[in-house]
């Protein structure tokens, strides 16, 4: 249960955010920018306090399909944020290898020694995948100049389910590195997954208009927005096999290889825009959505879309309900370039439990404006601009007052120490971390 000054936190954001919502409604209204038709029942899409208060608690699984090769970016960028900002009583991390690799035996090994000696209360969990039936052809699908390792991670992307019995998986890549504190708030709006998605990043990236080409091709329906814009990506387990199902049925297969030599005909595969599309069209009702759309007015985006399929003007929410808990990294120790919002939501934290912490005094570039970037989605506008700059602000005051007090209560553990017993753990494999500095060159944040 939130502490009082949490709730009045949320209370006094909801009755904003609703405000504002209703405001920006009626504007676009005027306009001709959205369906003339009354909107009903609002409130049971747009986040409430009683949403925020009764969370769910089943455990969920962060779940990541690694390789050895991938080693110094898993210490690096993801082990070294996810031990601040992923607490351990939200649920186990799994780690899928490749069962044939010796190297990725050795490295599995050498993880679990280090959990139990050196992160006890963290429960790790690590399995191994075989190679597919006819791997030496389907593997070089979709395709053929990346390497074999990239296209298999690709296929066992749809297979992710397989690995865990929890009800929730947060799916991250080697790549993610944490950028604040993961919470219940963040996951799910009441019983709903949140997903964030736009099509403004077919505006300028080739590879995303190719995902959702794909995604329209799969799945035989229009795709309503590019949905690999950061991680976790928090998707209910079933939905892995219920869109398993609908591809073989789709496609009249007799298993799901014949389904991926299909679509990987077309050109590139992307499994987070695939299935969270499926999910679109066959499961919203499991998922709160956050969708910002750039390339046309609203009415005019949804007349490619079914009746029962268009976007509401409550899945196009002004500001998130929460800070995105991570960035998205390109290359292996790339998240240091956004070091500084990492220092910061570990020092905003601790100040808001009341923590007067000796690391964080002097630091520049850390005052809760900072973390701002966190509100953008990829490729799209800034969102925090205007009067929305004060919006933004209170979600991430309140963001970091309930992670404060959850610090204060002993339910989070957010120590410093833990990330320089990562620093020490990757020498175990021959790697060292860059140091994770406070600012960026050139004063940028990267957020991919």
């Amino acid at each position: 249960m939130l502490n009082t000054p949490v709730k009045k936190c949320y209370a006094f954001l909801f009755f904003s955010l609703f405000a504002m919502y209703i405001s920006f409604y009626w504007m676009k209204k005027e306009v001709g920018h959205f369906d003339p038709k009354p909107v009903f029942m609002v409130d049971q899409r747009f986040d409430s306090m009683r949403s925020t208060i009764n969370v769910v608690e089943a455990p969920v699984t962060l779940f990541m399909r690694m390789t050895g090769m991938h080693i110094k970016r898993f210490y690096c960028d993801f082990l070294r944020t996810a031990v601040l900002f992923w607490p351990a009583s939200y649920g186990k991390l799994v780690l899928v290898f490749d069962q044939e690799s010796s190297l990725d035996h050795k490295l599995a090994n050498i993880l679990e020694r280090q959990f139990d000696q050196f992160f006890p209360d963290r429960k790790l969990e690590i399995l191994y995948e075989p190679l597919p039936m006819n791997y030496e052809t389907l593997l070089k699908l979709p395709w053929p100049k990346r390497d074999t390792g990239y296209n298999r991670q690709i296929w066992s992307s749809f297979f992710n389910d397989l690995y865990t019995n929890d009800t929730v998986i947060a799916w991250v890549d080697s790549d993610t590195a944490f950028s604040t504190s993961v919470t219940r708030n963040s996951m799910y709006n009441g019983t709903r997954l949140r997903v964030i998605g736009t099509d403004c990043t077919l505006l300028h990236a080739a590879f995303a208009r190719g995902c959702a080409k794909s995604a329209e091709i799969s799945i035989g329906l229009p795709a309503v927005a590019d949905f690999m814009l950061h991680f976790p990506v928090y998707v209910y387990r079933d939905t892995y096999a219920n869109c398993r199902e609908y591809l073989m049925q789709r496609y009249k297969a007799r298993n799901f290889e014949e389904v991926y030599r299909n679509i990987s005909a077309y050109g590139i595969i992307c499994p987070v825009t695939t299935i969270l599309n499926y999910a679109w069209h066959f499961e919203r009702d499991r998922y709160d959505w956050s969708l910002k759309i750039c390339t046309k007015p609203l009415d005019e985006y949804n007349k490619r879309f079914q009746t029962n399929a268009t976007i509401k003007p409550y899945d196009i929410q002004p500001v998130l309900a929460a800070p995105q808990s991570s960035v998205h990294t390109g290359e292996p120790g790339s998240a240091l370039d956004s070091a500084q919002l990492i220092l910061a939501s570990y020092c905003l934290s601790h100040k808001a439990a009341g923590h007067n912490l000796t690391f964080c005094t002097g630091k520049r570039n850390l005052p809760l404006s900072n973390n701002l970037i966190l509100f953008k989605y990829a490729r799209a506008p800034e969102t925090c601009n205007g009067n929305l700059t004060f919006t933004c602000l209170d979600v991430l005051r309140c963001h970091y007052n309930l992670v404060g007090s959850e610090i204060l209560e002993d339910k989070r553990r957010m120590e410093w120490s833990d990330v320089e017993i990562v620093e020490k753990l990757v020498k175990e494999v021959n790697a060292t971390c860059p140091v994770i500095h406070n600012g960026s060159p050139g004063g940028k944040i990267p957020i991919v």
